[in-house]
């Protein structure tokens, strides 16, 4: 009896055993049962790339939706600038909060006390970046894959805007990677004259640019950078916004004859806007390019950063311009 109550005794701690060791589905099919997420607000993050320290700031929405990953958008400062500066200065996570997307703010490498090296490598070839050789288009995929390690991203989903020396860097990403980014949006910049030719950007990919008509620092039609600027600026040369938009135009097999449209004014500050609207483009794709005549070097609505940027506009609103197009409601 005794024998017979310690076999079963045996049994129940074996089966009992079985049960607790067993793996789930997710461990079974080699996939993390959750993945660690941050909660909503701002976060401070940090990752080394070529063996520097690289930061950025992430915003997690206030109200994540349940049940799938979110979109991400991807800000860039333009020279002198920092992510924090572009996140309070501009209004995306207010968007974000209301739409549910998570926003990224990268910093551009600063050697410790040389302010000269705040700017991104975005291929003109005549900054202290380049002569460094900071590889910023690593730096800023290998950010995506730091924030996919964080929260639930929606890889499929991720866009990039950027401002002046942010801008020829959104060019310079878009450029020379491959399904990274499912659309950019470049403000007051164009493609750097030096990586025009070997500029190949591949379909499908949304497309938005925002340029000033009058922008005395990055010529709307191409040339050199900060032509009258005596400090300041590192100059070097880009290519028309009209070069620069054709070669994502093309790549989306769109028509390079867009559809111009003078959009209604809603003050009358001395400014216009022209949208235009480049029709045919395949997989589903959108190009559209803004140029606000007369306007300077700014991010609309707001002032330009530098005393000789030229005229502000009240008649468009970049950032609400930006996410309705790449995430509408």
């Amino acid at each position: 009896m005794k024998k017979n109550l310690s076999l079963m005794l045996l049994v129940i701690f074996f089966l009992t055993s079985c049960s607790v060791a067993k793996p789930s589905p997710a461990a079974e099919s080699g996939k993390s049962s959750s993945l660690p997420s941050l909660g909503a607000g701002n976060h401070t993050l940090t990752l080394a790339v070529d063996g520097l320290q690289r930061e950025y700031i992430l915003h997690v929405p206030s109200a994540v939706r349940q049940g799938g990953p979110l979109p991400l958008l991807i800000v860039l400062h333009g020279s002198y600038g920092t992510g924090r500066e572009m996140q309070v200065g501009l209004g995306f996570d207010a968007l974000a909060n209301q739409r549910g997307f998570y926003t990224a703010y990268p910093n551009a490498y600063q050697e410790p006390g040389h302010i000269q090296t705040a700017r991104w490598n975005d291929g003109r070839g005549t900054l202290s970046s380049s002569a460094q050789n900071i590889n910023d288009v690593k730096f800023i995929t290998a950010m995506i894959e730091d924030i996919a390690a964080k929260v639930p991203l929606d890889k499929n989903r991720v866009y990039l805007t950027g401002a002046s020396n942010g801008g020829m860097m959104a060019y310079r990403l878009g450029c020379e990677t491959t399904g990274v980014f499912a659309g950019i949006a470049p403000v007051i910049g164009n493609i750097p004259e030096p990586i025009f030719s070997t500029c190949n950007p591949t379909a499908p990919i949304d497309f938005l640019s925002i340029n000033g008509g009058s922008d005395p620092i990055i010529p709307l039609d191409g040339g050199t950078v900060c032509q009258n600027v005596r400090f300041g600026c590192e100059g070097g040369s880009v290519v028309s916004r009209e070069e620069s938009v054709n070669r994502f135009a093309a790549a989306d097999g769109c028509s390079l004859q867009p559809s111009p449209e003078i959009l209604p004014p809603t003050v009358n500050d001395g400014t216009w806007v022209e949208k235009l609207t480049y029709a045919g483009c395949q997989n589903g794709t959108s190009v559209v390019s803004y140029i606000v005549q007369q306007g300077g070097h700014a991010w609309p609505p707001r002032k330009p950063q530098v005393r000789s940027g030229g005229a502000q506009t009240g008649n468009l609103d970049a950032t609400k311009v930006i996410v309705d197009f790449f995430l509408p409601n």
